[in-house]
């Protein structure tokens, strides 16, 4: 099945699916996998937790895909953060992810240098207020995904369509998205894409123990 989305446009990618960032373990052995699948892999700065790890892991991932990879710089919890942003810019990085808190500053610098901006939220109201702060594609996390939560927060099936009837850049969906139904639900209220994390836990790619990857399959729907 062929997709052509805002996003897949943007992000030059064959799915319009991103994979989502990992605190402990978002390093380029699963980015890898998911951009040369079709996707957006995603390398989490914070995971490296130098810059110079953060080089010598993109530049790994150079050396093995020429499909787009991004990185994400979660603001508040991200290490050396501006020097972690130093190295995407000085590498070349097409798309950068910013994640929760205000990373106003950080954008401009990013969209300066020519690098796609997207930023994550917990609600529609941050998502309407990063479009305006400039970002080129906001991911709103429902109350279905994992992580930190917001009494705010609501089911993406509420949030995604009143985020695309205000705000015109396009709108990924995040929580509770594991399949093919989940993707094109999605799509049906109106987003230009998924975030997908947990699912990809399961690959054989993503560095956990097999035993748990083995849980998530047998307790998934």
């Amino acid at each position: 099945m062929e997709f052509k989305t805002k996003l897949t446009e943007m992000l030059g990618v064959r799915y319009p699916i991103i994979q989502g960032s990992f605190a402990g373990f978002g390093d380029s052995r699963l980015a890898i996998a998911v951009s040369e699948a079709g996707g957006l892999g995603m390398i989490t700065a914070g995971a490296l937790k130098t810059p110079e790890n953060l080089q010598k892991d993109i530049r790994r991932a150079r050396s093995i895909t020429d499909r787009p990879i991004a990185v994400n710089l979660t603001v508040g919890m991200c290490p050396n953060i501006d020097e972690m942003r130093d190295v995407v810019i000085e590498e070349k990085i097409p798309v950068v992810e910013t994640s929760a808190f205000n990373a106003r500053e950080h954008g401009k610098k990013l969209k300066k240098a020519g690098i796609v901006w997207i930023h994550k939220v917990a609600t529609v109201e941050h998502a309407v207020a990063a479009a305006r702060q400039g970002a080129d594609a906001v991911v709103i996390v429902g109350i279905e995904g994992t992580g930190f939560k917001s009494i705010r927060q609501l089911p993406i099936s509420i949030a995604i369509p009143m985020a695309v009837k205000l705000i015109d850049v396009p709108v990924v969906a995040a929580g509770g998205i594991g399949s093919g139904r989940g993707l094109l639900s999605a799509l049906a209220l109106g987003a230009s894409g998924i975030y997908m994390g947990t699912a990809f836990m399961a690959t054989k790619e993503c560095p956990i123990p097999e035993e748990h990857k083995k849980r998530l399959v047998e307790f998934s729907p």
